[in-house]
Parts: C-alpha cells; structure tokens; sequence
C-alpha cells in the first residue's frame, strides 16, 4: 500500500485539508457544543464536547506515538461499538497512522490474515477479544486492552495487554504534520464472499468527502430521529 499522489495542476476540493484539520476547526468553533454521546447497554450515558474530544485524541494520539507507532504504520483497531474506538481512530489519523477497523465477528484465521496483509504493529481492542488478538496477531509491538466490552463488565481479565488509559500522554505533545488529503488514513476489508479479503484504503480526502455528504443527508433528513452521523460538518 502506497501513498496516493496529486495531479499535478488539479486542484481538489480538500486541498490542504484532512482529517485533523476537520476535528480541530471544529472543537475551535464549537468547543463547549456537544458532539458524541454514548449510551451503552450497562452504566450512565456519557456525552463529549467538541473541545472534550478534540484534547482526549490528542493526548491518545501523542500516546500512540510515544509508543513507537510512526505515520504510514498500520494499527488495529479491533473494537465494539464504544467510544474508545472513535478516540482510537481519531489518534491514529492524527499521528499519520493508518487505523485497521476489523470486523469483531472476524476468526482467528482472518485477524491473522489482517494483521499480516497490512503488517500491523499495534493492536487496540476489549477484553472479550484479548487473547484471539494476541495469539492471532504475532508480529504485534504492543497491544492495548479497554476496561469493558462496549460498556458491559468484562468476563475475565484480559490475558494479555496494556491498559488503554496507560497509552493517553499530555495532549500538549500531540504530533503535528503538515495536512495532506491524500494521504492514506484507514483501511477496512471487504467480506471475503469471493476470494480473499482485500483492503479498501481511504484517504482523507474520501473521509472528508464521505462527512460532507453524510451531514447533507442529515440536513434532508432533519426529522428522521434514527439518522446518525458524525457531526463535523453539520453547521446547524
């Protein structure tokens, strides 16, 4: 997987923007406004400002940066719906890292195969999934393990990990990089149903296209109750 390159003389429509950019316009605009909130199934709901948010990625981002991770390496992000894998994949976008959302449903044959296909160097993931994580995925650096399963109590303990709350450092050392849009930013496999899964790269141009167009259907869909997004872009 490489970097993808300009036309030279075409000039898109996120030129010298990308994902970091967007987060931080907007936690500058709207820092006190609220823009995720969580609800899960055990405990209190919990809710994040823009300005919450944005500091959280930063301190993880510099984090995962502490821990060896440098921009252009892959890590996984193997994680149920909650928020640490939005802060995990905000971090990593920042550093210039390329987050590997997986498939929680996925066998230990196809981590293995995901792991090894992108040559991933860390691992951020819950306890119920631990140990297929760490045996599956042997060329790991490190792994990181939350303290719930997308909200519920654990099981057990994890057999193997650091503590996701040990990565977070001071926001202050967030990584800084010159914006690039298009400049690869996740990767996610496809199903598999006919061959071997292949990884469909994003950039952050396709990220930032796919917000643009996600609050404009919100904006037509102001009454459907049911419509989730991520409201970056929304300016309502």
């Amino acid at each position: 997987m490489t970097n993808l390159q300009a036309v030279p003389g075409v000039v898109g429509p996120f030129a010298g923007l990308d994902v970091p950019w967007l987060l931080r316009m907007r936690a500058e605009s709207r820092r006190n406004h609220p823009f995720l909130i969580w609800a899960p199934f055990e405990g209190p709901a919990r809710s994040w400002s823009y300005g919450e948010f944005y500091e959280r990625v930063g301190a993880l981002s510099a984090g995962i940066a502490k821990r060896g991770v440098k921009p252009g390496k892959y890590v996984l992000i193997h994680l149920d719906n909650c928020i640490e894998a939005m802060l995990a994949w905000f971090a990593c976008v920042e550093l210039g890292a390329i987050a590997v959302t997986t498939n929680t449903r996925s066998a230990a044959a196809e981590m293995e195969y995901f792991a090894g296909h992108c040559g991933a160097v860390a691992a951020i993931t819950q306890p119920a999934y631990a140990e297929l994580i760490s045996a599956s995925c042997r060329g790991l650096r490190w792994i990181a393990v939350i303290s719930h399963d997308a909200g519920s109590t654990p099981a057990q303990a994890a057999p193997r990990g650091d503590s996701f709350e040990s990565i977070f450092a001071d926001s202050a050392d967030r990584p800084r990089r010159a914006a690039d849009p298009f400049a690869p930013c996740s990767v996610q496999y496809t199903s598999g149903t006919t061959s071997r899964p292949k990884a469909v790269l994003w950039t952050h141009a396709n990220a930032l296209w796919g917000a643009k167009i996600n609050a404009a259907h919100e904006d037509l869909h102001a009454d459907d109750v049911h419509q989730t997004y991520l409201p970056l872009f929304h300016t309502n």
